[in-house]
């Protein structure tokens, strides 16, 4: 299934913080998880940095997205400048494509998404 997908990388001052954090966002997260759109909605945690948090999210397209953003600014206002300064969040985006092999080549099912630098055989 295509779509978007979309990479979040919190960095909390320190490991005590985070469990704070973490303790208010898992149950809102988990909500998010169910919004029209949302086929993956994730929260990980760094094994070697306990302190960093990533938000793996995959949403079934764009507009769904976009639709996401404005209900949760709508329901939590804009970010607050000093929190986002010290979190420093990272923003990572990419356009979703499945793959499968072919001819023992991993290819994407869509052959207008084959890069042309390599040769797919």
């Amino acid at each position: 299934m295509a779509g978007i997908r979309v990479m979040v990388t919190l960095s909390f001052p320190t490991k005590e913080i985070a469990d704070q954090a973490l303790e208010g966002m898992v149950p809102e997260y988990l909500e998010k998880a169910k919004e029209e759109g949302a086929l993956q909605y994730e929260l990980f945690r760094s094994v070697t940095a306990p302190e960093k948090v990533v938000l793996l999210e995959h949403w079934a397209n764009r507009e769904l997205y976009d639709q996401h953003w404005i209900t949760q600014s709508e329901r939590e206002g804009a970010p607050d400048p000093d929190e986002a300064a010290m979190l420093n969040p990272q923003f990572e985006f990419y356009r979703h494509e499945n793959y499968d092999v072919v001819d023992g080549i991993w290819q994407p099912l869509d052959p207008a998404q084959r890069l042309s630098t390599i040769r797919w055989v």
